[in-house]
């Protein structure tokens, strides 16, 4: 017998979520990266997903060769499912882009991991989910943390951070929303057709977006930001949201949320010795806040 055991799903699944929760951390340092090779937002998301829409695109392809998948589908499903990738894959990612113009890198993660703060603020307000004792002490704490890091920041760059700050914030509403409707279409045709479909909508919000406000005559773009922009295309969005999805069906969507509070963490040590950005008591107090916040609002 081999002294080597198979690894559980519960395994595989915490397995996923980590390596998910890192890849999506990581994801603002080669955004600054590639905004340092004089790249706009605008490009860099419209290369993204040039990037990443075809891979989307051949899975969905080879997801609809299943008769039981496709029949889930209808065009008002289609049309509900771009309408929420829209909101989640184009406008938040478009906000996040330009908070990340004037933040660090560690700041606008701790603010885009508010999400779940949202996702429960908006569920009361629409849903009637009801804001328990325990509910309102996490959100409490989560912000104290990020208010930690925010006057550091606010005091060595100014006016910036506040500009940056909305950005971002703009960002997590607009994912919290996401993740409100998404919920019951996940239920309704599975993670594998919701993902495809909702980043391929979100591709095309973007494309569209690109025509309207750039030429593609006027696009420069060095080798280096091209690479730059491929390893943010594969690496942090296509490979970590089916990371996710792998998680979610292995040990649940409240445990993938509690793995990824270990996001910002990831972030900040990726910052300083990739970006040299500084980390002071103030970062060091706002991560661990924060992530506790988070951490008790997730498993509440």
């Amino acid at each position: 017998m081999s002294k080597y055991k198979t690894l559980t799903p519960a395994s595989l699944g915490l397995i996923f979520a980590l390596a998910s929760a890192a890849l999506f951390a990581i994801r603002p340092i080669f955004v600054k990266l590639v905004y340092a090779e004089g790249v706009d937002p605008t490009t860099l998301i419209a290369f993204r997903m040039l990037f990443s829409a075809p891979i989307y695109l051949c899975l969905l392809a080879y997801f609809l060769t299943n008769k039981e998948l496709r029949s889930r589908l209808n065009l008002v499903v289609i049309l509900k499912i771009g309408g929420t990738g829209l909101l989640g894959y184009y406008a938040a990612s478009f906000f996040d882009l330009l908070g990340l113009q004037t933040l660090s890198a560690q700041l606008a993660r701790m603010i885009i991991y508010t999400y779940p703060t949202f996702v429960v603020l908006f569920g009361a307000i629409l849903f009637r989910h009801v804001i328990t004792k325990n509910i309102f002490i996490a959100l409490v704490i989560t912000y104290l943390g990020i208010a930690f890091i925010f006057i550091h920041d606010f005091k060595v760059m100014g006016d910036d951070v506040v500009i940056g700050s909305l950005f971002i914030i703009a960002s997590a509403i607009s994912f919290s929303f996401y993740l409100l409707f998404a919920k019951p279409l996940i239920n309704q045709v599975g993670t594998r057709l919701f993902t495809s479909l909702a980043l391929l909508a979100a591709s095309l919000g973007v494309f569209i977006h690109f025509m309207i406000n750039r030429s593609i005559a006027d696009i420069e773009i060095n080798n280096q930001a091209l690479v730059l922009i491929l390893i943010i295309a594969i690496f942090c969005t296509v490979i970590p949201t089916f990371f996710t999805t792998a998680a979610v069906a292995r040990i649940g969507a409240d445990k993938t949320g509690i793995v990824a509070t270990v996001g910002p963490a990831i972030t900040s040590i990726a910052a300083v010795f990739i970006l040299s950005e500084s980390f002071t008591i103030y970062h060091l107090i706002g991560i661990t806040v924060t992530i506790y916040g988070v951490y008790i609002l997730q498993k509440k």
